[in-house]
């Protein structure tokens, strides 16, 4: 038997176990204190573990909580709890397919960059970053002010977004520097945690 220190209760070593006392939790028959509850939720304060799972999520997101425990030799409920709270801290920001652009009709992908009116700097951030066509808008502080990666069907299809939708926009000086990409050698949006 383990009690645990916060709440008193008892625990039978001899079957699995899932302790819900908040802070608390037993991995190995021991129930020990997880302090990550009380830590401030950034980089440098997510503990090895947190990277594994991190770093197994990245490579499989389909991957189950019994298959990654088995993997890290933990409960299954450990790391349901540890996802779902790097998912409440925004650590996890979402779940999803990553889809090749160009294997569903978008040839052409390029960044443009835009010097803009300072005072409309997030108006048009939020403005460009709310069309279909953008995949990243980003202020920047190098030689434009907002950098933005587009995806269009073909280059044409690049030019008329340019010329219909961003140039239209009330703050955008008329300097717009265009990047197409001809080859891609890597697009990931993995993060190697270590």
């Amino acid at each position: 038997m383990v009690i645990c220190p916060n709440c008193g209760e008892e625990y039978s070593l001899g079957r699995k176990i899932y302790h819900s006392c908040e802070g608390y939790s037993i991995e190995h028959g021991i129930i020990f204190n997880d302090d990550r509850k009380d830590r401030p939720w950034n980089c440098t304060c997510i503990d090895d573990t947190d990277k594994k799972i991190l770093n197994f999520l990245q490579e499989n997101n389909k991957i189950s909580y019994r298959e990654l425990a088995d993997k890290l030799k933990m409960a299954a409920s450990t790391i349901h709890n540890r996802v779902k709270k790097m998912i409440e801290e925004e650590i996890i920001k979402q779940f999803g397919a990553i889809v090749d652009p160009e294997k569903i009709g978008y040839k052409t992908t390029a960044l443009i960059g835009l010097t803009v009116d300072p005072i409309k700097m997030s108006e048009i951030a939020e403005k460009i970053a709310s069309y279909d066509e953008t995949q990243l808008v980003a202020v920047s502080s190098g030689d434009h002010d907002i950098i933005a990666q587009i995806i269009a069907k073909d280059e044409k299809s690049l030019w008329n977004f340019i010329n219909i939708k961003i140039k239209t926009i009330n703050g955008i000086k008329p300097q717009i520097h265009v990047s197409s990409f001809l080859d891609i050698y890597k697009s990931t949006q993995s993060i190697k945690i270590t």
